[in-house]
């Protein structure tokens, strides 16, 4: 019981960023430490793209190449977090937090990604000198 009241707070305090907690059982707080590292750098990644954008609109490509590892760490560490749930006793809540913010950080980065690639569209549109050309006003009267 202690054991499991160590893991979640350690699995807890991963999640939140803090990962000095002593963990129970040393294999699996020695895997989800470096899981929860590269996801931490991921989202410094992210957030120093955010911090130099100084409230201006952020390049949706810049984020869409920053937002892969970011995916690609939280998938890595859902998928262990899943197979060794009972091993290292890993509580539901710490899994379901974990899983939330994947899932809002990972439609975020769809949409960047989306936005990104009519961006690419566009320009080779416009550099073909085939951009949707806007439709002329009705003349006459109404």
């Amino acid at each position: 019981m202690a054991r499991r009241i160590l893991l979640s707070l350690a699995v807890a305090a991963l999640l939140v960023g803090d990962i000095g907690v002593a963990f129970a059982d040393q294999n699996c707080g020695d895997d989800l430490q470096k899981l929860a590292q590269r996801r931490e750098a991921a989202l410094q990644s992210i957030n120093s793209l955010v911090s130099a954008a100084h409230g201006k609109q952020l390049d949706p490509s810049a984020f869409c190449a920053r937002s892969a590892p970011l995916n690609q760490a939280e998938n890595a560490m859902i998928a262990y977090m899943e197979k060794n749930k009972d091993w290292c006793e890993i509580p539901d809540a710490a899994l379901a937090q974990l899983k939330g913010a994947h899932a809002k950080s990972a439609a975020f980065a769809t949409k960047a990604c989306g936005v990104a690639v009519q961006m690419k569209k566009m320009k080779e549109q416009a550099a073909q000198g085939s951009a949707p050309q806007a439709q002329p006003l009705p003349a006459g009267p109404l």
